[in-house]
């Protein structure tokens, strides 16, 4: 369809990415100028890689990419799209290409030009990790489960978004660690999830980028346990007007809270209920009260014991 002799006046050129990732799909395209420029057509080849049409002008044919009809010139450039696939394992290739320059004549030896493009060569290279988490482990710390990781190399590291799933349920988000951003030492991470009561637990990270691509981490089981009555010293103390008092159950049972003042005499029922086992919080507002100490007591059950608090205005 063209004499046999190329000519350096038709220029043909490739344009797209020179690197990828390996089994990468890019989107390229082949430019044509030059030669009488009324129509033209072109071939396409890779040593190792795949060609593919993206539209109806070009097809695939013994793996290589040509034209499926001749494409008018609108200017002095035209240009086809395709995609190029990566072949599997890192290292070059190179894609081949030639375009026709032609007059529509229908002789093609009177004008018709043609010349090779520069051969256009391609990096393959294994796909970068962003973030290369090297440890995740949850620990329970009393009515704290305590969550920490490690990177070993970050790349456009905005952060991780903590997850959380009670037994089967979703998971939902609980927190954000914000991420280091590029780096290439080890970095720590941790977060604390304050439980309210026993069960299993489930944990992943959302690793996000800069870019909002994502990816998730392994999940880790931890079942959360209660193993004994107890009752937390009130906090603030002192305080002014209000503290907050914490307890802990290893099993249901019918709680009983009260506060007393020095003599011993009943002020206040804080708690006069049936409540499941798990981590418990009340708030005491001593606005009514005067200055000095007081005891707050807890029954639940046959467990019963007493603190102190001071209150200080």
């Amino acid at each position: 369809c063209h004499s046999l002799n190329n000519n350096d006046s038709v220029i043909v050129w490739i344009e797209g990415p020179d690197s990828l990732f390996v089994n990468q799909n890019a989107a390229f395209k082949l430019y044509l100028s030059g030669g009488p420029a009324v129509a033209g057509g072109f071939n396409v080849a890779a040593f190792s890689g795949l060609l593919e049409s993206t539209d109806s002008t070009t097809y695939v044919d013994f793996g290589e990419l040509t034209h499926s009809f001749p494409m008018v010139f609108v200017g002095d450039t035209i240009f086809w799209e395709f995609n190029y696939v990566a072949q599997g394992i890192p290292g070059a290739d190179t894609i081949y290409s030639v375009a026709n320059s032609v007059n529509l004549d229908g002789d093609p030896n009177d004008e018709d030009q043609w010349n090779f493009g520069e051969n256009f060569a391609v990096n393959i290279v294994e796909e970068i990790i962003p973030v290369e988490l090297t440890s995740f482990v949850a620990i329970q710390n009393e009515r704290t489960v305590v969550l920490s990781w490690s990177t070993s190399t970050e790349t456009n590291n905005a952060g991780f978004e903590v997850q959380r799933a009670v037994s089967n349920d979703a998971f939902s988000e609980i927190g954000f660690v914000i991420g280091n951003g590029t780096s290439a030492g080890y970095n720590d991470y941790s977060f604390n999830d304050d439980i309210t009561k026993p069960g299993f637990y489930r944990y992943r990270l959302k690793q996000i980028d800069f870019d909002g691509n994502y990816k998730f981490s392994d999940v880790i089981n931890l079942e959360v346990t209660v193993t004994a009555f107890s009752l937390a010293q009130n906090y603030p103390n002192p305080f002014n007007p209000i503290t907050t008092i914490s307890w802990q159950m290893a099993a249901s049972s019918l709680v009983t809270l009260k506060v007393y003042d020095v003599l011993g005499n009943e002020i206040d029922l804080l708690v006069s209920e049936i409540k499941e086992a798990g981590y418990h919080t009340i708030n005491f507002d001593a606005s009514e009260y005067g200055s000095g100490v007081y005891f707050y007591s807890l029954q639940a059950g046959s467990y019963i014991e007493i603190k102190k608090m001071n209150l200080i205005k």
